[in-house]
């Protein structure tokens, strides 16, 4: 997309080419976002005025753009042609497009009923498509999530982007992957525990975020919050201060190629550090369905350096809100209050430790109080 208008592509002097120029999949990147605010705020009235229409809009557009994937013959539906962002290989089916893609229709079947929308065929639409929609996630040779739907991928590859792991974070079809069930033609039959090992494998083979064609702090907050999801919270924190150590000015701005005569201010780590931050320390990833229970995890990836904390205020998915308090590496209490109006009522699992503490449903205005 350009802010300006022109929505072709544009080659300046040569550095422009479709490998990083052609990005149809960041429209539906965006709209994890714009559901996301839904799913927070509750704000039916911006959902039906802004949200909806947005979101819509995106699904028509990739409705248009799958085919069916002639070289598997699988059945699936695929994107093409496409490219995992800015590598070089244009293909079919790359699993940054298909994560995505899968996010938006389930973003849509999750939307629709507070969109005010009777355009029932369009819905009919997406779930028929998304029956057979590819979902990104093959294993492949060394057992990584492949980046493609063809194993093309190189060992410690060391590029600057976790395309291939948009869907452990910020998305969540490998995070909260599922079991296939019934007749969806593009889920493989495998155990979610397979799929974050997979994703581990390719998290550790990109390095951490300085290689020969990048040095930018994104990179890095972004492995670190996926190291968080992983719940491995000495990555995490390396990861993190070695951010703030490489790629970020006196003044705390981020840094692209801080070593360079003219080093970048690039404001992507400064948003990504706190995001990454809060993942240590609380999650709530989207569900697949409505019905799912939201599982908030209490310190999934809380470094040893931070023995004793708190935080308050904390936004949760559903309108809930979340105060926590920590001392010596161990939760003391948790505070969840549900907002006085939800949209409908979500069951909720808390966990902590790898333990379930408690399950309850999150009527509106609901109070809970936990002690450790």
């Amino acid at each position: 997309m350009n802010v300006f208008g022109h929505t072709g592509m544009k080659d300046l002097e040569g550095w422009n080419p479709a490998e990083w120029a052609n990005y149809p999949e960041s429209a539906a990147w965006m709209m994890i976002h714009v559901y996301d605010h839904f799913d927070y705020t509750n704000d039916i009235a911006w959902w039906r005025a802004q949200g909806w229409p947005l979101l819509k809009g995106v699904a028509l557009f990739w409705l248009d753009h799958l085919v069916e994937d002639q070289r598997s013959k699988d059945g699936t539906l695929v994107t093409a042609p496409c490219n995992s962002p800015e590598q070089a290989i244009i293909t079919f089916g790359c699993s940054h497009s298909q994560q995505l893609v899968w996010q938006l229709f389930e973003a849509v079947e999750k939307g629709f009923n507070a969109s005010g929308d009777n355009d029932t065929a369009f819905l009919h639409e997406v779930q028929t498509k998304k029956l057979k929609l590819d979902k990104g996630i093959h294993i492949g040779s060394w057992g990584q999530i492949q980046e493609w739907k063809l194993d093309f991928d190189r060992q410690n590859d060391l590029h600057r982007h976790l395309s291939h792991l948009i869907g452990l974070y910020p998305g969540y079809v490998l995070t909260n992957f599922k079991a296939p069930t019934g007749q969806a033609q593009g889920i493989p039959k495998l155990t979610r525990e397979q799929v974050l090992k997979a994703s581990e494998i390719s998290l550790r083979s990109r390095g951490d975020g300085t290689g020969p064609d990048g040095d930018a702090g994104w990179e890095k907050v972004w492995r670190a919050a996926c190291w968080a999801q992983l719940q491995n919270s000495t990555q995490f924190y390396h990861i993190l201060t070695y951010a703030i150590d490489r790629n970020f000015a006196e003044n705390l701005w981020s840094l692209y190629n801080p070593f360079a005569d003219d080093p970048i201010f690039q404001i992507d780590a400064n948003f990504g550090y706190p995001a990454a931050v809060l993942n240590a320390l609380v999650q709530a990833p989207d569900t697949s369905s409505l019905s799912d229970a939201l599982a908030i995890t209490i310190l999934p990836a809380l470094p040893s350096a931070w023995a004793s904390g708190s935080i308050s205020g904390a936004r949760v998915r559903g309108g809930i809100t979340l105060d926590l308090a920590w001392s010596n590496g161990k939760a003391v209490r948790a505070s969840l209050k549900v907002d006085p109006v939800v949209r409908y009522t979500r069951q909720v699992q808390l966990w902590y430790g790898g333990k379930l503490i408690t399950a309850f449903s999150a009527t509106a205005g609901l109070k809970r109080d936990f002690t450790f």
